[in-house]
């Protein structure tokens, strides 16, 4: 009886320990350039859109990921200044009847942009792709600073052992803002 019980606990562990590898989804191709008087960034995501949650958009659930993109200041003595977060939504819901999803994607809770297609692969990428969001003004920006963009992308709770919630996110990506006519590109922290 002990050693079914000591079996147990060792595969509970480590099953728990090698849970946040399994189907890891990552942040790639993260960029912050100027394009006018603006700051934009833009990154994909690899490996969200796993067949669960493409199970679970078909059937009609809506089903969001969140990024998260902060821009901080570098200082030399001290821990560097946080700036400004930017909280992206992206919301997928399909209609079973019209067999049509409606895409939203707010940016700090304010509504940016919506689409109605029948195009899985345009949910796709709606979902898993950011393209030229505002950051901030060049203005607000002191020139003589050196800034970065950390981002990350949270997709909700996965069930292990069908007991225990998870949270299923990235691991943070981080890139240089650059001066114009420049262009970074993405480096872990």
């Amino acid at each position: 009886m002990k050693a079914g019980l000591g079996l147990l606990t060792v595969c509970l562990i480590s099953g728990l320990s090698a849970a946040p590898a399994l189907g890891s989804p990552a942040i790639t191709h993260l960029t912050a350039e100027r394009n006018g008087e603006t700051y934009q960034a833009s990154c994909r995501l690899e490996g969200a859109l796993t067949p669960d949650l493409e199970e679970e958009i078909s059937a009609g659930l809506p089903t969001s990921i969140e990024y998260r993109l902060n821009l901080y200041r570098r200082r030399t003595a001290f821990f560097d200044q946080l700036v400004l977060k930017r909280r992206i939504e992206c919301t997928a819901r399909y209609d079973t009847l019209t067999k049509q999803y409606t895409l939203t994607r707010r940016l700090d809770g304010e509504l940016q942009d919506t689409k109605v297609t029948d195009d899985a692969a345009v949910m796709r990428g709606f979902m898993t792709e950011l393209h030229g969001v505002p950051i901030v003004k060049a203005d607000d920006l002191q020139p003589d600073e050196t800034y970065y963009l950390k981002a990350k992308s949270n997709l909700g709770l996965v069930w292990r052992f069908y007991l225990i919630p998870w949270p299923m996110d990235t691991a943070w990506e981080r890139v240089e803002l650059t001066r114009p006519g420049g262009k970074s590109v993405a480096t872990h922290p």
